[in-house]
């Protein structure tokens, strides 16, 4: 007879409800994210991304009170049509003629006084009338959005001894099983730094795949951001920057952080921030951030002490998720050598991350203080 024994040798085993409570005690993104995204089918997975077509355009060039020709940026002339009524400050301008990224307007439209226009300034197309008996207009459809990603390996190995599986050690039952579990916690650590973190890598041989994170399509898309150049955060720096993704079409409802930037927010005075008693949630009473936005948009501050500690992310929470490819959630798996003086067990994940509508839905704060005055 063996001198130990070990109640689930050779088994595979799910770890699924191991993961769950484990985030349940952990103050990280991936505690709220949850790791249970819908099964992927493919190593390289696509998702779709689309949006509204946008009613705003920008001026390059300055524009006195008298010129009618106005030069908007690249490729938003197409947004412009024959009639359309736009606005730029106070005044009212009508659409006459679209040449290309050249706009032709009647200035100072129904009575409103033509002013001077400054470069990089906003044209917001308020109305587009169109007139009895037209002719079928010019297709606006756009293609939507593909975004992709790739899968990642986890692992983490346990390894105990036939000697210290024999040993009687206080508290600990089955030392496999603790070293397990202690593993899985280090393999849940790292899952949320893909997150975070994580690089958009595509697998060839001997060169691991790796899958792209919030950090990483928030810089690739272009997503809004601010720099505080060293300065600890204010409220109208994070309101400014939910208001940018809010004219984007997005919505804020996640305010990721690390300690210090927590620290900086919890200085913020007034009706900003509020804390909710919420008994299923991780540290058991939830900071919000409510914005100046009318209608009262709040968002959940999540502490992060992994997130990096110059940064804070804004963003919609629904927009990104941990999913296991087909059949390779975590699980770990009987690794002992046979006639080896040792048992081990193999724990084993494959995940990729989505994270869509970036430009849209994400916003960073940069460059923020890492201490508190």
């Amino acid at each position: 007879m063996p001198a130990f024994t070990y109640d689930f040798k050779d088994q595979v085993r799910d770890l699924a409800a191991g993961i769950s409570l484990i985030l349940e005690d952990e103050p990280t993104l991936l505690g709220l994210i949850g790791m249970d995204g819908q099964p992927l089918f493919q190593k390289k997975f696509e998702w779709m991304s689309d949006n509204l077509n946008s009613n705003r355009a920008n001026v390059v060039a300055a524009a006195g009170a008298s010129d009618t020709t106005l030069n908007v940026a690249p490729g938003d002339g197409e947004k412009f049509r024959v009639n359309s009524i736009i606005i730029a400050g106070e005044e009212y301008m009508q659409v006459t003629a679209v040449n290309v990224d050249a706009i032709t307007v009647v200035r100072g439209y129904d009575d409103t006084t033509a002013a001077a226009i400054a470069g990089g300034a906003e044209l917001r197309i308020v109305s587009r009338p169109q007139v009895q008996g037209a002719m079928p207009g010019t297709d606006e459809s756009h293609d939507r959005q593909t975004e992709y990603n790739y899968t990642q390996i986890g692992e983490r190995y346990a390894s105990i001894t036939n000697t210290q599986m024999a040993v009687l050690t206080h508290n600990v039952t089955n030392e496999l099983d603790y070293q397990v579990q202690l593993r899985l916690k280090e393999l849940v650590r790292e899952f949320n730094d893909w997150l975070i973190y994580g690089r958009r890598i595509e697998g060839k041989k001997a060169i691991p795949s790796m899958t792209g994170g919030l950090l990483y399509f928030a810089d690739k898309n272009a997503s809004a951001k601010k720099n505080l150049s060293g300065g600890e955060v204010s409220a109208k720096a994070v309101n400014d920057l939910m208001e940018e993704v809010f004219k984007r079409g997005g919505n804020v409802n996640t305010i990721l952080t690390n300690t210090a930037g927590a620290r900086q927010i919890s200085k913020l005075a007034g009706d900003t921030i509020r804390t909710k008693r919420e008994d299923s949630t991780v540290g058991h009473r939830i900071q919000t951030f409510v914005s100046d936005i009318v209608s009262g948009n709040e968002a959940t501050v999540i502490v992060d002490p992994n997130f990096p500690s110059n940064k804070i992310a804004l963003f919609d929470r629904d927009i990104l998720s941990l999913s296991p490819l087909r059949g390779r959630g975590l699980y770990d798996e009987d690794a002992s050598i046979p006639g080896a003086d040792f048992v081990a067990r193999q724990i084993r994940g494959e995940y990729g991350v989505t994270v869509k509508n970036a430009k849209e839905k994400i916003a960073i704060l940069e460059n923020i203080s890492t201490s508190v005055s």
